[in-house]
């Protein structure tokens, strides 16, 4: 059974989805902290106003696994599991691009609320590939 701050986090962590999907910068500033730091598969790091501003130019439709994974620790929180991003096709009549990703987050709790302060993501193997999504 999970714990109030665990199911809290996993609640915010599904509004920053679709927030994301939606472009809806306002919500996206409230959930992270001003000094987030953003690091893409790529390698690419961003901090908060570069990731805002990617995010608003760039649609997507951004989802969980069911894998999700929350530790507390006391006002600090990891976050681990499956992130899924869709992008529409690239040309008209194309297919989409679909992004499997595996995320770590960490959440900062302070002044009433829970505001992601670092976001890490790598490539996820396919689940036939063998690697750990196989198992």
């Amino acid at each position: 059974m999970e714990s109030a701050p665990e199911e809290e986090l996993i609640r915010l962590e599904r509004e920053r989805c679709t927030a994301i999907s939606a472009s809806d910068i306002t919500t996206l500033d409230r959930l992270l902290a001003d000094d987030l730091s953003h690091t893409h598969a790529s390698g690419l790091t961003q901090d908060k106003a570069t990731y805002l501003a990617g995010v608003e130019g760039r649609p997507r439709l951004t989802t969980r696994g069911n894998d999700l994974r929350v530790c507390v620790y006391g006002n600090v929180a990891v976050m681990t599991g499956a992130l899924r991003n869709t992008f529409p096709a690239a040309q008209p009549g194309g297919e989409p691009r679909l992004v499997e990703l595996h995320a770590l987050q960490v959440w900062v709790h302070g002044e009433g609320s829970w505001k992601q302060v670092a976001f890490a993501s790598s490539g996820r193997p396919a689940a036939d590939a063998g690697g750990p999504a196989a198992r």
